[in-house]
């Protein structure tokens, strides 16, 4: 069941950068682009460019909910280092989002049973995922394979979405989703009471391992 909570949501595990403004159910505007390496530079720029577009006030936000990873090291350390200053500014909790899940929510109305990120050379995170109430969830931990590991399993495809993997071989097989902040803030509120962190001083990004440097 989703809250009527206002929620800031970042989005930086890859080499996207975005921010959104969401109310319950509703993404109100997001300010999402490819900036690769720049994540630094342009997020503090995309955080007030998203506050004229809406007229949102921090001191009414209800939490800052970030994208936890598996990604890149680098990109998650500044997401969740900037969604800490604001959140430690007014005493706000931190939603910690699977990142798996926040792109397989991207396809909700496709049902995926399992996620595939690229994370360097030839090495993938990959995860089962299960559905409830329209939501994604997984009991089981994020594996970490060779792209020759998931063509040599030979299980049945139809349900296997891939993210930045389109280089790979066979991948064209694959259901795609895409980096998004409004996912990450979507599944956030529809996950408020589950997943806040309501004193977020020692959380940490999920970096999984082994990361990527970038």
């Amino acid at each position: 069941m989703s809250s009527n909570k206002k929620i800031l949501s970042i989005e930086t595990s890859s080499s996207i950068c975005g921010v959104s403004y969401i109310e319950g159910d509703r993404c109100i505007a997001s300010v999402d682009y490819d900036s690769s390496k720049k994540h630094t530079e342009v997020l503090p720029e995309y955080y007030n460019r998203l506050k004229k577009i809406t007229g949102f006030k921090l001191n009414c936000i209800d939490a800052i909910a970030v994208s936890n990873g598996p990604g890149s090291f680098t990109g998650l350390r500044i997401g969740l280092s900037f969604a800490k200053g604001l959140a430690f500014s007014k005493g706000l909790p931190i939603i910690p989002v699977p990142t798996m899940m926040s792109l397989a929510y991207e396809i909700k109305e496709m049902t995926p049973k399992r996620g595939l990120i690229f994370s360097h050379a030839n090495t993938i995170f990959s995860q089962m995922i299960k559905w409830k109430n329209n939501l994604p969830y997984s009991d089981d931990p994020i594996m970490i394979l060779t792209w020759e590991n998931f063509l040599d399993e030979n299980e049945n495809r139809d349900k296997v979405f891939q993210c930045n993997c389109e280089l790979k071989e066979n991948s064209q097989d694959l259901m795609k989703t895409k980096y998004s902040s409004s996912s990450v803030g979507l599944y956030a509120s529809k996950n408020f009471e589950k997943l806040k962190v309501n004193k977020p001083f020692s959380l940490v990004s999920n970096y999984v391992a082994p990361f990527r440097l970038s």
